[in-house]
């Protein structure tokens, strides 16, 4: 195994071990579910509060899709119908929804921050 192989095994292993298991929302915890997704990135199903991510993701792709993600998390938790409401009341609740989060999940905001880092392979 050369230098290169090396260093992106342990970026791969980096990776791996600052997935998350879930997302609290209050007092309801949204599941995490990594697999190989065709047709997208992440998938959230707001019946049974489980989110897949594809697990190939990294970086600011991992990043924008968690965010994608967490906007309709939101939206599920506070029964917004968004075709109902104005865009005021759902930036409200989508500002709150994030506060709400980022609060209560420590281990989220280490990892999302983490996908700014420059990694080398």
């Amino acid at each position: 195994m050369d230098r290169g192989d090396c260093l992106k095994k342990v970026i791969d292993t980096t990776w791996a071990s600052m997935k998350i298991s879930y997302i609290s929302y209050g007092k309801k915890k949204v599941k995490i579910e990594y697999t190989i997704l065709k047709d997208n990135y992440g998938l959230y199903d707001p019946n049974t509060h489980i989110l897949q991510l594809d697990k190939r993701l990294k970086g600011l792709k991992l990043f924008n899709t968690l965010m994608h993600e967490m906007f309709h998390i939101i939206i599920g938790m506070n029964g917004i119908n968004v075709n109902e409401r104005g865009e005021e009341p759902i930036a409200q609740a989508v500002g709150t929804g994030y506060e709400k989060i980022f609060k209560s999940n420590p281990k989220l905001r280490k990892l999302l921050n983490n996908c700014f880092v420059k990694r080398k392979g």
